[in-house]
């Protein structure tokens, strides 16, 4: 049973679908005007566990994930540098789908770009000012939320009537309350603009989401999931106009991911504490170690991201890759074992993963199964049914995870490996250790056992 904690009612919940056994899902995507932080990749990989444990669970997951490709800082950006819009966004879309490949997250199964529904969202307007939920300002279109009952839900805020003014929302200019739907055209926005059954102009932030989850998911949706930045006012306002447009409920269930700190401080190109996995991949970290530390830490808490942890989380993924690689290169026997320690470590992996999402609870079961295949290394042996059963369980655990690549040795790195034991047992040091530096040289690494070796990847910090 997977019990998940929904923002909106503050409880942790056991899950229901809509549908048996089919998740429709929204997860509020990137803005592409810069290569994504690591803050944000710790999100992106927040919504890949979702989803892997919704799979493992027997669930059909239709995931949409969303890319900004207008607003205030694309079109900016665009206007200085003399580019069209949509060969300026490419660009970072790009890079953003370079960097979640990177950290083996799943491709959503469909991420829409926001220039591409336009039209939803002039509809929605259209339908917003009939309903009288939305009016026309000298600037544009602006949503109501007075009109909007239960505006505050999500987020626990209590607008009322009041002048309150949403700091952060960056197209509420003229109205203390009210946020905007539809910007009219300004000539700053260069040739951004869209035409139709409103004014020439270009879309506010907030009904972008709210129009792509609408088309391509439905009125109502299983799940929305968001970093906690978003809460308010971006996902309030989405349910505001989702609901008063179709008069449904808009989402079941809201799931947020906390943020990442630097050493305790948020992260801030003028503190130089920005990261990007690019970044990261200079310094000599390979990207997957980034997302075992995200995994390590409850979603729902602070992660608070330094350096030396990171090489920390680099050596463990080198002590997963011995015992991954070192396990296909042990003896097989028919000796007969008892392995009921094996099943306890998979239900109790699947009970973590249903507690809410539960990584860091999970890993404990997934280095304990680690730890067994390393105490066979040192035998150099291990029955044939331990074995098949080992290999189940971290396949059955790693499609949860995803930390496992499943790299290939190349050809001529074997082959070397091979020269260079050779070298080793007749005890040619000298020849042995080219070897091994020419191996080292190539992205690999050898570790030696007690009567065999093991190749894996040669990660600089491990």
């Amino acid at each position: 049973m997977l019990k998940v904690y929904n923002t909106l009612t503050r409880k942790t919940e056991e899950f229901k679908s809509i549908e048996p056994k089919k998740v429709k899902m929204y997860c509020c995507g990137p803005t592409v005007y810069d290569f994504v932080h690591i803050g944000n990749l710790r999100t992106f990989i927040f919504y890949d566990i979702i989803r892997r444990v919704l799979e493992y669970d027997g669930y059909s997951v239709e995931q949409v994930i969303n890319l900004t490709d207008v607003d205030d800082k694309t079109i900016k950006k665009s206007v200085e540098l003399g580019i069209k819009l949509s060969e300026y966004t490419k660009i970072y879309a790009d890079y953003f789908f370079e960097d979640i490949s990177k950290l083996n997250i799943k491709p959503a199964t469909k991420n829409p770009r926001a220039t591409e529904n336009i039209e939803k969202m002039q509809e929605m307007i259209s339908t917003l000012k009939e309903k009288g939920y939305a009016y026309e300002a000298e600037d544009g279109v602006y949503f109501s939320i007075s009109k909007f009952k239960t505006y505050g839900a999500l987020s626990g805020l209590s607008i009322g009537g009041t002048a309150y003014r949403i700091k952060n929302d960056e197209y509420d200019k003229e109205n203390a309350t009210d946020f905007a739907l539809w910007k009219l055209w300004d000539k700053k926005d260069g040739d951004v603009y869209w035409e139709g059954t409103l004014p020439k102009g270009r879309p506010g932030w907030h009904i972008e989401c709210s129009a792509m989850s609408m088309k391509l998911l439905g009125d109502t949706i299983d799940m929305h999931c968001a970093a906690v930045d978003l809460i308010f006012p971006h996902n309030e306002n989405e349910i505001a106009q989702s609901e008063a447009f179709s008069d449904k409920k808009f989402v079941n269930y809201w799931l947020h991911g906390e943020h990442l700190l630097v050493e305790g401080k948020k992260m801030s190109k003028s503190l130089g504490n920005f990261y990007t996995i690019r970044d990261l991949e200079k310094m000599g970290f390979d990207p997957m170690s980034f997302r075992l530390m995200v995994l390590d830490n409850n979603y729902h808490t602070k992660l608070n991201f330094y350096i030396e942890l990171l090489k920390k989380y680099e050596k463990t993924f080198n002590d997963i890759d011995i015992a991954v690689h070192g396990l296909e290169i042990l003896s097989r026997t028919g000796e007969a074992v008892v392995n009921n320690d094996i099943y306890a470590l998979v239900s109790s992996f699947e009970e973590s993963i249903n507690n809410d999402f539960d990584t860091h609870a999970a890993l404990v079961s997934f280095f304990s199964v680690i730890s067994i295949i390393n105490g066979r290394i040192k035998t150099g042996n291990i029955p044939l049914v331990l074995y098949k059963d080992i290999k189940e369980a971290i396949e059955k655990m790693d499609s949860v995870l995803g930390l496992l690549d499943g790299y290939e040795i190349p050809a001529d790195i074997k082959e070397k490996a091979k020269e260079r034991e050779a070298f080793r047992l007749n005890k040619n040091w000298v020849e042995a250790d080219k070897l091994r530096e020419q191996i080292k040289n190539n992205g690999y690494r050898i570790v030696d056992l007690k009567d065999r070796y093991v190749i894996i990847k040669d990660r600089k910090y491990a």
